[in-house]
């Protein structure tokens, strides 16, 4: 079997796609072709042997968007080393024990997180870093904005830190590609750690091709795509929804701003064919300006998952941009996709589509064990040939993860609550360890209260959080409302909305709507709803938030 590096590397050496685009950057407007890419990543490869990297070391990236990610990455996979992004919005603490958490050998990050331009001195990161792992060589490449620059880069050249570029032009290239076993990692991805400390899911060679290969079957991609990357690289969506494909089918990835603002206009300036947006961008692009629909004629549609995606939402955005939204779902441990809408399925509006091609995904109740009924909520489990073997060094939360039920061992526990209809399309509901509480012995579903909120007419979007009253776990709601000018700020208008919020509420428990557990004690007007790491909306960041006030 084939490792990802031998099937990437496979393609850009292929003379049938030797002077095709593989990647395009779209602000700098440079262009690497596939023997480009051979010879860069080749190149890098060999600059990371020269620090004595052997196959199943970590090398971790710490590095923003641009075209500088893709050759250390895939440098690293071309050695057989197994490639660690590490999340560029982490705190210096996060950084540092994500790097312990996945054993580091290598760093290779950029300018702007070792050189305090201000300051005109090295980072405190910097420092921090050659305190901790004094034995670890940092290689250090120039920010996005400077790439290629014949200038040595910031911050490189301090004791334990090394210029990338020049070590470029030392280097000899090592062009082959080292064999690694289908059991074995080529990557590390840390989850996001919203119910405690981060794991590292160790993505094995063996699911590589079959998550890869779905996708591609699913939408029915083809060398002809040009798909726009806007999300970031640091975690698997960008990487197996965008990249991947294209390389191995000897198409184009279009790397763009995630500025929701120009995202439709750079689609249609490209001519891509599709691209993949998590739900919170789709409803900031809906904000500004559409292009006329003539215009997007070549965008197929957009994959869309990583949260949830209502009804509404899904329905505006597809009426008023004429673009079809195809829903999907996924976690870091199915490499990135469970689930997704075909090209010859209808789409459902809020669904996350049907299982992929060798995945199979059932609901269950966690306390029976028994299969949930049609459109009965319960717990999503899954296994096939994409879903991961273990996290890292970490055995106890891997047994945890394999075993929902007793009548279940094996399967995987995604956490997510889900439901199913009679068309055997899936729905996601909340992801139970972040997403709900108990008030007085009863469970709450914060999301299922978010998305009947977000239909009231002065209230853009809301998140419902649990929040400690009077020595009690009650339910409070976070409102952003449409209209935050200096009228909306008066201290009494605002206690007029927030009652009649809470009047709307209550009248979905009356109605039906809310279940009868579902009581709103206290509204809290915040001026947006905080994204987490990976761009979902954040509900911990918001309990802490509700919490202060």
């Amino acid at each position: 079997q084939k490792t990802p590096a031998e099937m990437l590397v496979g393609s850009f050496k292929n003379p049938e796609f030797a002077r095709r685009a593989c990647l395009i950057d779209a602000e700098s407007l440079r262009r690497f072709s596939y023997s480009d890419m051979d010879y860069e990543t080749s190149l890098a490869a060999g600059v990371l042997k020269s620090f004595y990297a052997r196959p199943g070391d970590t090398v971790s990236l710490l590095l923003e968007n641009g075209l500088h990610f893709f050759m250390p990455w895939l440098g690293a996979m071309r050695i057989g080393a197994v490639a660690h992004p590490i999340n560029c919005l982490y705190t210096p603490e996060q950084i540092i024990y994500a790097l312990k958490l996945c054993e580091t050998k290598i760093l290779v990050t950029q300018e702007r997180y070792v050189w305090d331009d201000r300051k005109n001195e090295p980072a405190a990161l910097l420092r921090i870093l050659m305190e901790t792992f004094p034995a670890m060589p940092i290689l250090v490449t120039h920010d996005p904005s400077r790439f290629e620059s014949l200038k040595k880069e910031k911050g490189a050249g301090w004791l334990g830190s090394f210029s990338w570029s020049t070590l470029a032009k030392l280097a000899k290239p090592y062009s082959h590609v080292v064999h690694r076993y289908p059991e074995d990692a080529f990557q590390l991805i840390c989850t996001s750690g919203t119910t405690g400390k981060p794991k590292a899911v160790a993505q094995t060679n063996s699911m590589f091709l079959p998550d890869v290969e779905a996708l591609i079957q699913t939408y029915s991609l083809s060398g002809e795509d040009r798909t726009l990357l806007i999300n970031r690289l640091f975690h698997v969506n960008a990487q197996v929804t965008n990249f991947f494909p294209m390389v191995l089918l000897g198409g184009t990835t279009i790397l763009a701003s995630p500025d929701p603002r120009n995202f439709l206009k750079e689609a249609a300036r490209w001519g891509a064919t599709y691209s993949s947006v998590i739900p919170p961008t789709l409803k900031e692009v809906l904000k500004y300006e559409i292009p006329e629909k003539a215009k997007l004629k070549s965008l197929r549609f957009l994959i869309v998952g990583a949260d949830k995606l209502t009804r509404e939402l899904h329905r505006e955005f597809m009426d008023r941009t004429g673009v079809r939204v195809r829903p999907g779902w996924g976690m870091t441990e199915t490499l990135c996709w469970g689930s997704g809408t075909a090209t010859n399925e209808p789409i459902m509006y809020g669904s996350i589509g049907k299982p992929f091609g060798g995945t199979e995904m059932k609901i269950i109740n966690p306390e029976t064990g028994e299969e949930a009924k049609t459109n009965e909520n319960g717990l999503l489990i899954i296994r096939g040939s994409n879903v991961f073997q273990e996290y890292f060094k970490n055995p106890e939360a891997t047994k945890k993860a394999f075993l929902p039920h007793l009548k279940w061992q094996g399967w995987f526990d995604t956490g997510d609550l889900c439901r199913r209809d009679a068309r055997g399309t899936f729905y996601w509901v909340a992801r139970a360890s972040a997403d709900s509480w108990k008030v007085r012995g009863e469970f709450v579903v914060g999301p299922l209260i978010d998305e009947y909120v977000e239909k009231h007419p002065e209230v853009d979007s809301a998140m419902a959080v649990p929040v400690l009253m009077d020595g009690e776990t009650e339910t409070a709601l976070c409102v952003v409302l449409k209209q935050q000018d200096a009228e909306h700020g008066h201290e009494f208008l605002l206690d007029i909305l927030a009652k009649k919020i809470l009047e709307y509420c209550e009248a979905g428990r009356g109605q039906g709507k809310l279940q009868q557990h579902y009581k709103i004690k206290k509204i809290i007007f915040v001026p947006k709803i905080e994204l987490g790491d990976t761009g979902k909306r954040s509900r911990k960041k918001m309990t802490e938030i509700a919490a202060a006030l």
